[in-house]
Protein backbone atom coordinates (compact mmCIF):
# COMPACT_ATOMS: atom_id res chain seq x y z
CA UNK A 1 0.00 0.00 0.00
CA UNK A 2 2.85 2.40 0.83
CA UNK A 3 5.94 2.59 -1.34
CA UNK A 4 9.19 4.50 -1.51
CA UNK A 5 10.28 6.67 -4.45
CA UNK A 6 11.42 3.57 -6.36
CA UNK A 7 8.02 1.90 -6.02
CA UNK A 8 9.26 -0.68 -3.51
CA UNK A 9 7.07 -1.53 -0.54
CA UNK A 10 8.05 0.22 2.69
CA UNK A 11 9.05 -1.96 5.62
CA UNK A 12 6.09 -2.55 7.97
CA UNK A 13 8.20 -1.81 11.06
CA UNK A 14 9.21 1.52 9.58
CA UNK A 15 5.55 2.40 8.92
CA UNK A 16 4.61 1.54 12.51
CA UNK A 17 7.34 3.84 13.83
CA UNK A 18 6.31 6.70 11.52
CA UNK A 19 2.64 6.46 12.51
CA UNK A 20 3.43 6.07 16.23
CA UNK A 21 5.72 9.14 16.17
CA UNK A 22 3.12 11.15 14.26
CA UNK A 23 0.60 10.30 16.98
CA UNK A 24 3.01 11.47 19.67
CA UNK A 25 3.66 14.74 17.83
CA UNK A 26 -0.09 15.24 17.50
CA UNK A 27 -0.46 14.89 21.27
CA UNK A 28 -2.51 11.70 21.14
CA UNK A 29 -2.28 10.06 24.55
CA UNK A 30 -2.61 6.42 23.45
CA UNK A 31 0.00 4.65 21.31
CA UNK A 32 -1.17 5.11 17.73
CA UNK A 33 -0.54 2.28 15.27
CA UNK A 34 -1.37 1.45 11.68
CA UNK A 35 -4.81 0.14 12.66
CA UNK A 36 -5.72 3.71 13.70
CA UNK A 37 -5.78 4.54 9.98
CA UNK A 38 -8.68 2.12 9.57
CA UNK A 39 -10.62 3.83 12.36
CA UNK A 40 -9.83 7.25 10.90
CA UNK A 41 -10.96 6.13 7.46
CA UNK A 42 -14.33 4.91 8.76
CA UNK A 43 -14.90 8.08 10.77
CA UNK A 44 -13.90 10.47 7.98
CA UNK A 45 -16.06 8.68 5.42
CA UNK A 46 -19.07 8.83 7.74
CA UNK A 47 -18.53 12.53 8.49
CA UNK A 48 -18.31 13.24 4.74
CA UNK A 49 -21.60 11.51 4.04
CA UNK A 50 -20.41 8.29 2.41
CA UNK A 51 -23.34 5.86 2.51
CA UNK A 52 -23.24 3.45 5.45
CA UNK A 53 -23.36 0.38 3.23
CA UNK A 54 -20.30 1.51 1.26
CA UNK A 55 -18.34 2.12 4.48
CA UNK A 56 -19.35 -1.30 5.81
CA UNK A 57 -18.32 -3.06 2.61
CA UNK A 58 -15.02 -1.18 2.30
CA UNK A 59 -14.06 -2.11 5.86
CA UNK A 60 -15.20 -5.70 5.23
CA UNK A 61 -17.74 -6.07 8.03
CA UNK A 62 -20.87 -8.19 8.29
CA UNK A 63 -23.10 -5.43 9.66
CA UNK A 64 -23.33 -1.65 9.83
CA UNK A 65 -23.93 -1.87 13.58
CA UNK A 66 -20.50 -3.46 14.05
CA UNK A 67 -18.82 -0.94 11.75
CA UNK A 68 -20.46 2.04 13.44
CA UNK A 69 -19.89 0.75 16.95
CA UNK A 70 -16.24 -0.08 16.37
CA UNK A 71 -14.92 2.18 13.62
CA UNK A 72 -17.00 5.38 13.55
CA UNK A 73 -15.83 7.69 16.32
CA UNK A 74 -17.75 10.91 16.79
CA UNK A 75 -16.85 13.75 19.13
CA UNK A 76 -19.37 15.79 21.12
CA UNK A 77 -19.22 18.60 18.54
CA UNK A 78 -20.17 16.10 15.81
CA UNK A 79 -23.49 15.54 17.55
CA UNK A 80 -26.05 18.33 17.16
CA UNK A 81 -28.30 16.64 19.71
CA UNK A 82 -27.91 13.74 22.11
CA UNK A 83 -29.78 11.24 19.94
CA UNK A 84 -27.72 11.24 16.74
CA UNK A 85 -25.24 8.58 17.87
CA UNK A 86 -28.02 6.44 19.34
CA UNK A 87 -29.90 6.76 16.04
CA UNK A 88 -26.74 5.87 14.11
CA UNK A 89 -26.26 2.69 16.10
CA UNK A 90 -29.90 1.81 16.48
CA UNK A 91 -29.83 2.64 20.19
CA UNK A 92 -26.60 0.74 20.98
CA UNK A 93 -23.94 3.29 21.91
CA UNK A 94 -21.87 1.05 24.17
CA UNK A 95 -19.38 -0.17 21.57
CA UNK A 96 -18.03 3.21 20.46
CA UNK A 97 -16.93 4.69 23.78
CA UNK A 98 -16.71 8.17 22.26
CA UNK A 99 -13.32 9.06 20.89
CA UNK A 100 -11.46 7.10 23.59
CA UNK A 101 -9.45 4.05 22.57
CA UNK A 102 -7.40 1.39 24.27
CA UNK A 103 -3.85 1.00 23.05
CA UNK A 104 -3.87 -1.15 19.91
CA UNK A 105 -2.41 -4.25 21.50
CA UNK A 106 -5.03 -4.11 24.27
CA UNK A 107 -7.85 -3.57 21.75
CA UNK A 108 -6.64 -6.47 19.64
CA UNK A 109 -6.41 -8.74 22.67
CA UNK A 110 -9.85 -7.66 23.87
CA UNK A 111 -11.31 -8.30 20.41
CA UNK A 112 -9.85 -11.79 20.47
CA UNK A 113 -11.27 -12.45 23.96
CA UNK A 114 -7.84 -12.52 25.58
CA UNK A 115 -6.99 -10.99 28.95
CA UNK A 116 -5.84 -7.39 28.68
Amino acid sequence: MFSNGDGEALDRGHLYRVVREAGKRAGIEWPVGLHALRHSCGTIMYRRGVPKEQIRKLLGHHSWEFTAGTYVHLNDDDLPDGNVLADLLGGNVGGNNGATRLPETSRDAAAMGEAV
